[in-house]
């Protein structure tokens, strides 16, 4: 709550119009701001109107008592200062107060000292407390400032363990089963040199947005951009027990939304996707300076090659894919052995046709 004030401002509530005056006279020679208030249902009018700085409570008033002033007080604003006085002095009446939120109570009769001294005690608490949300707040800020940025670049699961571990990153990773996915989309090259650079951009981000949705609808970490083509890896950093079909349906999404661009859009895009499971390294790569959460190995390199055996609108998955998919789950076509660069012995591979659930 703002208070945008040279002197601070009371609200004097009591239904004893005599102590009223008498404080008020006091404290405005003190240079405070006074507001009065006859009862609990007048001093909720003026905190909602006049927002004080301090609100000096009798208990015992008629419509509505102190205590439950106070209780409505705090539940939308922890931060006024909030003194509770009364002639009833029982201790049970002094811990429920401070309970329900009160910084102080004063027993009457009173003297002005001890009034004046609890008061500046009490704004204090309030400057402090006022200090502190306002601290809060800007340390939200920066929170969702950060959180927003690191979300631009890395995916979501990798921010959230960032910023949810207890210590700063470090290189190092640990093996990890996980599915690799890879899309390309095809005879980008050819279409880029044709078209202005501006136009190029516009239209591959069009195209990255329609597969990042589908694999992150599938809750995959979308690993890199390369170039025109988009890495993915599921079951890393966070468990899936059915990785492999969640590739394989994400795989599916961005060839039918792609599609249904092509459709509707020129010039259009055609994607290959390549699929394969297996072990992996996951975890940070690069230097102490600069990182990259990433997974590397011969799963990732065959995955990539698969990718490249395909043509226009292919999804190629390998066999160690397919056998992790649940039965009846896929429609697929055995392509055979394959022999990709880079490996010496063949891969069999297969081509998805659709979903089947």
């Amino acid at each position: 709550m703002n208070r945008p004030r040279t002197n601070p401002c009371i609200l004097l509530v009591d239904d004893e119009l005599a102590t009223l005056d008498l404080i008020r006279k006091i404290l405005q020679a003190d240079s405070y701001q006074i507001l009065l208030a006859g009862d609990g249902v007048e001093a909720l009018e003026m905190v909602s109107q006049f927002a004080p700085d301090l609100i000096l409570l009798d208990v015992v008033m008629p419509r509505m008592d102190g205590l439950a002033v106070l209780r409505h007080v705090r539940e939308h604003d922890p931060v006024t200062g909030i003194i509770m006085a009364s002639a009833l002095t029982s201790e049970n009446l002094v811990v429920q107060a401070m309970l329900d939120g009160a910084d102080d109570f004063v027993s009457k009769p009173f003297t002005l000292k001890n009034v004046r001294v609890r008061i500046r005690q009490t704004l204090e608490k309030s400057r402090l407390r006022q200090e502190n949300l306002h601290l809060q707040r800007e340390l939200q800020l920066a929170h969702d400032k950060i959180r927003t940025i690191l979300g631009r670049y890395m995916a979501a699961p990798v921010v959230e363990r960032l910023l949810s571990s207890p210590t700063l990153p470090s290189l190092g990773g640990e093996r990890q089963i996980a599915t690799v996915l890879f899309m390309d989309f095809c005879d980008f090259t050819p279409l880029s040199h044709s078209l202005e650079p501006d136009q190029v951009v516009h239209i591959l981000n069009d195209h990255l947005a329609l597969v990042t949705a589908a694999i992150q609808a599938e809750e995959g970490t979308v690993d890199k951009f390369v170039g025109d083509g988009v890495m993915a890896v599921f079951n890393a950093p966070v468990a899936q027990p059915d990785h492999a079909l969640r590739a394989v349906r994400a795989a599916a999404a961005i060839r039918e939304s792609v599609m249904d661009w092509a459709s509707k859009h020129e010039p259009a895009l055609r994607v290959r996707v390549g699929i394969h499971s297996g072990e992996t390294v996951v975890g940070n790569i690069g230097t102490p300076e600069l990182m990259n959460y990433t997974a590397i190995g011969d799963t990732v390199n065959l995955a990539k090659r698969l990718q490249e055996l395909g043509e226009d609108d292919t999804i190629i998955l390998s066999e160690a894919t397919s056998l992790l998919l649940p039965p009846g789950s896929v429609a697929l076509e055995s392509l055979g052995q394959k022999t990709v660069k880079g490996r010496q012995t063949s891969v069999g591979v297969y081509s998805l046709h659709h979903l089947s659930v």
